[in-house]
């Protein structure tokens, strides 16, 4: 799980500088048709790593209606307002995946080793903790890879990260 959390927290690096400039106007905002917006992005990532902390044995941080909105399968919606924050969705964001990193390192090894209750990534991802590993660090960083491309598409200006992970 170490080399899992060093790869999170270079992540979590990473998703500061490219967020860096995000405001509530970006949102909705679909650079290119049929692309997920930012706001959803960030929505996305701080849904899919609470799920991870909760596979750990901690308590919800994103609020619980934010699941029908960012939850996989879900939708971006062209309306901003439906969205919170974008300050919101991005410090939610960070929360999460900054405690995600301790709660994967003290997570109980028995909790970790259960079947994957998220059934679509059991064939690939059979336990909690490989799920959890793969919610740090390969599911965080592709859609990472789509923040960044999403930047570049609404003509926002490159970051310092932006050929790290694209």
């Amino acid at each position: 799980m170490h080399d899992s959390v060093t790869q999170c927290r270079f992540l979590i690096r990473e998703m500061e500088e490219i967020t860096t400039d995000l405001n509530d106007e970006h949102r909705a905002l679909q650079a290119r048709p049929g692309t997920k917006t930012a706001g959803w992005l960030i929505g996305h990532i701080a849904v899919t790593g609470d799920y991870g902390r909760r596979l750990c044995g901690r308590a919800p941080l994103c609020p619980k209606e934010w699941r029908a909105i960012f939850n996989p399968g879900s939708q971006p919606s062209p309306n901003a307002e439906e969205y919170p924050s974008m300050q919101l969705l991005l410090r939610t964001a960070h929360d999460v995946y900054r405690d995600l990193c301790e709660a994967a390192l003290n997570a109980d090894p028995a909790s970790l080793a259960i079947e994957n209750p998220f059934a679509p990534g059991r064939a690939d991802f059979p336990t909690a903790g490989v799920f959890v590993r793969y919610l740090m660090s390969g599911h965080l960083a592709y859609h990472l890879g789509q923040l960044t491309e999403w930047r570049s598409a609404a003509g926002l200006p490159k970051r310092r990260t932006d050929s790290a992970i694209a």
